[in-house]
């Protein structure tokens, strides 16, 4: 058997004794300069002889000729299989013999060739590398990294010269087999809209690549001048776009790479072992285009490059902007693979605003990921989301939505279109992304869809007039049909809050409301006004929104306030107030009372007026302080009121917005409660003979005087508090928010004027501080003891006139001394607190809002409480007011 034959690179008929003397030449080792000119001269007439004859199939015969087995072989190659010779790719399977007369290496190498036909097997080799087929001197294999990248490996008997210019080539093979692998799997539905159109880009990039292949194999067959060297000189500038296309690939794969670590960081710290399927968001939608842009930015010194990044933005932008175009003008998200920059939380309903206090449909319903927004979005993020947000408003509404029409633009924006002075967005994405169209589409469009929710809200719903119609009822504004409600449910009132019954208190609510003379007649909005009982008392509500809102975390201010309770320590010396304080500052929820402490109980221990104190302090005490030691609520303190709100308007009013204006309506309504009871005592004064009549008797008459003054400051305490929380923060504030609202421009600014209102006024009545909310209580605490200990005083009264007429007119009755210490701890008990509410409104006035001194001036205008000491005994407290 003799030796094969050395592999020639292109068809040659009838070339037996041009192969005999190639491979005599080889075994020589050298071949005369005459038989290469020879040889040169055949390879190019062959050529040209071709005529669109396959250059696949000439090759293959060439091959066959080559690797046929002598006539003295028992075998016969494959290659005589006409079906395999014209198999496109026959030329890349093995080229060993399944017989066992194989061939060996050494007899293939490309460096035994002469030097052209060394360059022309080369060149044959590069153009099936570079469109990933393995070559036969040029083999593929996987990189060490284990990064499954392909590293291809050149015949080191290969000319160095042609060696050098093939491993410039090469590059290529590589940059095509990742890219077309990147295709192949991001074309995959699951990366999205904005991946498939980036994979579309490429693979028209890619086209054009095998195209210059088949114009080079095209020369390779015709050109007899084609060399390695005009090769590389055409390919040279592909190399350069092939490098930055998969530049971007490992760019995007990097990314992939570390988000998939973070989370499975995150998984491993929440104790999940098992990770889903998913694809990245950095990878998806605004994460793709925000790589092509930071990429674009960093090489813009390159103009091939940049060129070549606002192709490829150009084009994966458009799905995004397809889905942002949806978004803007119709309110809706067109996202099955969550790559768009809003997200949607379909379990945040609008109906969840007339339930839920905590519910944040406005502001979670629709949120951005700002993760993946791309950059040349960022400036208009908040426009965005607005503009999808109102019109999905309307839609909600049941109101048709309708692309702004030319005429309209102009209404809009004016007939200078929109300023892009202030546009903060690269020039070249401008241009990239349809010369910056999609700038002037989101201001059209949010102006449009702020015009069209903001007259909804004002006109079609009324904003204005429902605002006006909760501030007559919950703020009591032209109260006189509530005086009148009142009167009528007075006997329901005063059950327990659990035997009211709803349905009567509605229908005297409904009858006054109706009444002609009523101010709220002429309500259009009356129907929507309700009754309803609370399970909390209003103090201890406005404490569990404070803890929940994080305001009672330890701060310099409270420091301060709790020092104020060591400015009264001579109280504690002189045994007056000391215990008082000290029991009431160490309950937490502030339900303790100056009336239970330890040493009053025991002074009044066997008199009945102890024993009433006591009970009634236990019963108050659970009222004000929302049931502390498990007293029911009654009626009176129980009652709030309620208003029905509809959608659109929720997203103002929603029901967290109703529970502060229900929390200002119970604070009022207890002021107004507290001012009636002592009115009624004033006029039980005054009704009674024994407390108008002198008795002749110093201590008696100075006993009663200190009475008088007693209720009436208090009675001047409830009605300047009464009178600064209606006419100095309530009244002012309201002017401010209309004033707002008459000149608002966009709907958050509507929702951002009535938050602030509310809050505003919640702050300055002093509800949402805890140490003024205490003291408020206590000092609430002490005046209804007081006068529902009032008859108590009377009976008490009688009994030591009756005494007095059967005694001498100077001596003392021992019961004197019981009523004289309880009205004497009444005394002390109102002192303190109001002096401790002056001091704390004092201090916060300089770390919350200067608006306590107004209520300072009003409760101490001639500094009286300021200067005031305290009583001694059973001297006389009562002048000086």
């Amino acid at each position: 058997m003799s030796k094969p034959r050395p592999r020639s690179f292109s068809a040659i008929p009838s070339a037996e004794q041009t192969s005999k003397n190639v491979i005599t030449a080889s075994a020589k080792g050298l071949l005369t300069e005459q038989q290469v000119n020879k040889l040169t001269a055949r390879l190019a007439n062959i050529r040209q002889s071709t005529n669109g004859k396959s250059f696949e199939t000439a090759t293959n015969k060439s091959r066959v000729s080559q690797y046929k087995l002598t006539p003295e072989g028992t075998s016969k190659s494959f290659y005589d299989e006409r079906e395999f010779i014209n198999a496109p790719l026959n030329s890349r399977v093995s080229r060993y013999s399944t017989t066992s007369s194989g061939i060996n290496d050494k007899d293939l190498k490309i460096g035994l060739l002469p030097l052209q036909l060394q360059e022309y097997a080369i060149i044959e080799d590069l153009l099936f590398v570079m469109m990933g087929i393995e070559g036969k001197y040029i083999l593929m294999g996987l990189s060490e990294d284990q990064t499954e990248r392909f590293n291809y490996y050149v015949d080191e008997s290969l000319d160095p010269s042609f060696k050098d210019l093939t491993e410039r080539i090469l590059p290529l093979a590589t940059y095509f087999t990742s890219i077309d692998a990147f295709i192949e799997k991001h074309s995959n539905f699951e990366y999205g809209f904005v991946s498939h159109a980036l994979c579309a880009a490429m693979r028209g990039l890619l086209k054009e690549y095998l195209i210059l292949i088949t114009q080079l194999e095209h020369q390779f067959r015709t050109s007899p001048s084609f060399t390695l060297q005009k090769f590389w000189f055409y390919v040279h500038p592909t190399l350069h776009t092939m490098s930055n296309l998969h530049s971007l690939i490992i760019d995007i794969q990097d990314v992939a790479q570390d988000a998939n670590e973070n989370e499975d960081d995150i998984l491993m710290v929440e104790g999940f072992n098992n990770k889903k399927d998913e694809i990245p968001q950095q990878i998806k939608g605004g994460g793709i285009l925000t790589i092509l842009v930071d990429r674009m930015t960093t090489m813009s010194g390159d103009l091939a490059t940049k060129k070549l990044y606002m192709h490829l933005l150009s084009k994966a932008s458009q799905p995004y902007v397809s889905m942002l175009h949806s978004w803007i003008h119709h309110g809706e998200i067109r996202d099955p693979y969550e790559e768009f920059m809003i997200q949607e939380r379909k379990n945040v309903k609008k109906e969840n605003l007339k339930e839920d206090f905590n519910d944040a449909y406005w502001e979670a319903r629709y949120t951005i990921r700002d993760k993946t927004l791309p950059p040349f979005l960022i400036p208009f993020k908040n426009k965005i989301l607005l503009a999808g947000k109102y019109l999905n408003v309307i839609r909600e509404c049941g109101i048709a939505i309708q692309e702004p029409q030319q005429q309209s633009t102009e209404e809009v924006v004016g007939k200078n279109g929109v300023d892009r002075t202030d546009v903060n967005v690269n020039s070249d994405i401008l241009v990239a992304m349809d010369g910056g169209r999609f700038v002037d589409n989101i201001e059209i469009a949010y102006k449009c869809a702020n015009r069209t929710l903001l007259d909804l809200l004002l006109k079609d719903q009324q904003l204005n007039a429902r605002l006006r119609s909760i501030k007559r009822y919950f703020f009591l504004d032209q109260s006189d049909f509530f005086t009148h409600f009142l009167d009528l449910a007075s006997a329901e009132l005063k059950k327990p809050s659990k035997d009211v019954s709803l349905t009567k208190l509605q229908s005297l609510l409904d009858l006054v409301l109706r009444n002609p003379s009523s101010v709220a007649y002429t309500d259009p909005f009356k129907e929507d006004v309700k009754v309803e009982m609370s399970t909390v008392g209003l103090v201890d509500q406005l404490l569990r929104i404070i803890n929940v809102a994080g305001m009672m975390e330890p701060t310099p201010a409270f420091s301060r306030a709790n020092r104020l309770v060591e400015s009264f320590a001579f109280r504690k010396e002189n045994g007056k107030m000391g215990d008082v304080e000290s029991e009431n500052e160490g309950s937490e929820d502030g339900a303790g009372s100056g009336m239970e402490k330890p040493g009053y109980a025991s002074s009044v221990a066997g008199s009945v007026a102890g024993s009433i104190v006591s009970s009634l302090a236990g019963s108050i005490s659970g009222s004000i302080m929302g049931g502390s030691n498990k007293q029911p609520l009654t009626g009176i303190e129980a009652l709030t009121l309620d208003y029905i709100v509809t959608f659109p308007l929720s997203l103002v009013i929603s029901r967290k917005a109703l529970t502060k204006y229900q929390l200002l309506f119970r604070h009022l309504l207890y002021l107004k409660y507290i001012e009636q009871l002592l009115c009624d005592t004033w006029t039980d004064h005054a009704k009674s003979f024994h407390w108008r009549r002198g008795s002749g008797h110093p201590a008696l008459e100075a006993w009663k005087s200190r009475a008088f003054a007693l209720r009436q400051r208090m009675l001047v305490f409830v009605q300047q508090f009464s009178y600064y929380v209606t006419s100095e923060v309530l009244e002012p504030q309201w002017r401010n928010l209309e004033a707002n609202l008459a000149k608002v421009s966009t709907v958050d600014q509507v929702l951002q004027y009535h938050s602030d209102f509310l809050d505003t006024c919640l702050k300055e009545c002093m509800l949402t501080n805890a140490k003024l909310l205490r003291i408020y209580a206590k000092m609430v605490h002490t005046i209804v003891l007081f006068c529902l200990y009032y008859d108590k005083f009377t009976r008490s009264l009688i009994a030591l006139e009756s005494q007095l007429s059967q005694t001498e007119s100077n001596s003392t009755p021992s019961q004197m001394d019981s009523i004289d210490r309880t009205l004497h701890k009444f005394e002390d008990n109102f002192f303190y607190h109001i002096k401790l509410l002056i001091e704390a409104l004092n201090f916060y006035s300089a770390t919350e809002t200067v608006q306590f001194l107004c209520l300072v001036v009003r409760l101490d205008y001639n500094l009286y409480y300021v200067n005031h000491e305290g009583s001694n005994g059973s001297n006389s407290i009562g002048g000086g007011y």
